[in-house]
């Protein structure tokens, strides 16, 4: 038996307030910043989500994909507008 899909998709403790959505082979992938203190619309990571193309009730948390907070490589404080692409010649995702 399916689950009901209900608006919000994802659990109730999760904020990705502007996911940019992304289908690659049999998933769609959802990049977005990540409101975890819910202070603010956009925080130091971004996180993915993932659900198969045919079953847009089974979103899974792939984790957080960058992460700029102080102590980091990049440094800074906030991450705006994620998005991905990948490059059929290098087989790479971006």
């Amino acid at each position: 038996m399916k689950k009901q899909v209900y608006n919000p998709f994802l659990p109730i403790y999760e904020c990705v307030p502007d996911g940019e959505p992304h289908v690659f082979g049999d998933r769609v992938y959802l990049y977005g910043s990540h409101d975890k203190e819910g202070k603010s619309m956009c925080s130091a990571e971004q996180v993915l989500w993932s659900a198969p193309v045919y079953d847009l009730s089974d979103w899974r948390y792939e984790g957080v994909i960058l992460d700029i907070s102080e102590g980091n490589t990049y440094g800074g404080n906030m991450l705006f507008a994620p998005d991905a692409e990948y490059d059929v010649t290098t087989d790479t995702y971006y």
